[in-house]
């Protein structure tokens, strides 16, 4: 296997052409593509979708279902395309032949109710934030909670915990950003990364009947869903999308990065985090080929920390027309969508190197 990784940085115009290729040869007719996955990435998508005029009249649906059912749903063939948070595991069903292509990024905001008498802007870091998925934090006016935020008066109110159910790519990168942060070498994790579910045994949270996750904590299957929750819930804590946060009207947390600030979730702040990392260059392994390898421990001023990027899953060299109409609709995706309206909409478009990546993981579609 040959593996390089390729830093993401600026990075010339070098592949402005491929966008463009594969395609552009073939005789087009009109195909509907139905696509499942990523709730995290859906108001991006269904935006895109509700813009899309493509001049072969292309059909495209999309179903906010969750990452994993999107991966699952790729695999047993029953859709075109899928969207995902996280790549597939070694050892999970997979399409035969596909490609992963980055499509957009966007912070992963912790949220709570705004008229709960919780002050705006309150700062959190990862150990709190850990200690209040398991529980050990209960109430918004603990004294961890409260060294973070001194001079704000807090409630002395239990702390409602929302999360999502098994399969999401949000609490995949939500776990692997705790384990990164908090796991100490030689000693018992607290964490394991990637994991699908926070009440899988296999990440170290053994579930409510252990006492390790927070008490009373609803799990919900998509973010808009958690959303509406925290909304409408006093006292309620979790976290999902920052385009969800922002039209649920929720309190946003300021997330306190590697360089030790204490940073509010916005499009750019993330950006900032995601150009500071590294995409895969891995021709013989289709399951990690163009994604991006994310560090959350980095250090990288302004940035906001949990930062993660959903990816487009493809056929690969179909030679077909669903393969062309899902080429086509990534290329606007990519290219035009995101660059115009994602940041509106709370989202990073590519930009750069990973935007290079992305061009060049569509080219390998169709």
């Amino acid at each position: 296997m040959h593996k390089k990784l390729v830093a993401v940085v600026s990075a010339v115009a070098v592949l402005a052409g491929l966008a463009l290729s594969g395609s552009a040869a073939q005789a087009v007719t009109a195909t509907s593509i139905a696509g499942k996955g990523s709730s995290f990435a859906n108001n991006a998508l269904q935006y895109c979708l509700s813009h899309y005029d493509p001049d072969s009249n292309d059909t495209v649906s999309y179903t906010s279902t969750g990452s994993g059912t999107g991966r699952s749903e790729m695999a047993a063939g029953n859709v075109k395309w899928a969207a995902s948070d996280g790549l597939y595991k070694s050892t999970d069903t997979q399409p035969a032949s596909y490609t992963m292509v980055p499509i957009l990024g966007g912070p992963v905001v912790f949220a709570y109710n705004a008229n709960s008498g919780i002050p705006a802007g309150l700062k959190l870091d990862a150990a709190t934030v850990s200690a209040i998925l398991k529980g050990t934090v209960r109430t918004w006016n603990s004294t961890s909670i409260k060294k973070l935020n001194p001079g704000k008066v807090l409630p002395a109110k239990f702390i409602q915990v929302y999360y999502r159910t098994s399969g999401s790519g949000t609490t995949a990168n939500l776990t692997t950003y705790l384990a990164q942060n908090l796991n100490v070498t030689g000693q018992p994790a607290q964490w394991v990364a990637d994991s699908k579910d926070l009440l899988d045994a296999s990440d170290g949270i053994a579930g409510n009947s252990a006492g390790t996750l927070a008490v009373g904590a609803f799990a919900k299957t998509t973010s808009a869903i958690i959303a509406d929750k925290l909304q409408s819930t006093k006292y309620a804590f979790g976290y999902f999308d920052l385009s969800d946060a922002v039209s649920a009207k929720v309190g946003q947390v300021s997330l306190k990065n590697a360089s030790g600030q204490y940073v509010l979730p916005t499009a750019a702040a993330a950006a900032k985090f995601l150009n500071a990392q590294t995409a895969i260059v891995d021709v013989a392994s289709q399951r990690t080929d163009g994604t991006l390898t994310i560090d959350f421990t980095k250090k990288v001023a302004g940035a906001y920390q949990l930062s993660i990027v959903s990816y487009g899953i493809a056929p690969r060299a179909t030679n077909t027309e669903a393969g062309r109409a899902v080429h086509d609709w990534f290329t606007y995706v990519v290219n035009s969508c995101m660059p115009a309206h994602g940041a509106a909409l709370g989202y990073v478009p590519l930009t750069g190197a990973l935007k290079v990546t992305a061009l060049q993981q569509i080219a390998k579609i169709n």
